[in-house]
């Protein structure tokens, strides 16, 4: 699996799980001029900007690790470009990174 369709499964994973959640699904791959946004949901009158890191194993970290000050700013800045264009009423907003990490285990005896 490519690094580009492991991370289309892993958002797909994330947003299955936020909507299990109760979190309503406003965009998905938002992009603008300061970057892409993976998710962006709302969970009552909280908007929440969504990082979702998919990894193989941890070989290289963990997804969190990724998301650096650089990552950080970028994802702040969508964030702004986001609710300007959009105008979506909200009381707060909450920036969050879902971890998919996919393993397969062999060997095993049960």
């Amino acid at each position: 699996m490519d690094k580009l369709k492991r991370g289309q499964v892993g958002e797909e994973l994330a947003t299955v799980m936020l909507l299990e959640k109760g979190y309503q699904i406003l965009e998905r791959n938002y992009s603008c001029k300061c970057g892409e946004l993976d998710i962006i949901a709302r969970r009552g009158r909280t908007i929440c900007f969504v990082e979702v890191k998919t990894r193989l194993s941890d070989t290289y970290g963990m997804g969190r690790e990724a998301v650096d000050s650089k990552k950080q700013r970028h994802i702040k800045n969508s964030a702004q470009c986001y609710l300007m264009q959009t105008n979506v009423p909200y009381n707060s907003i909450d920036f969050q990174v879902i971890e998919i990490t996919l393993e397969h285990i062999t060997g095993l005896s049960f």
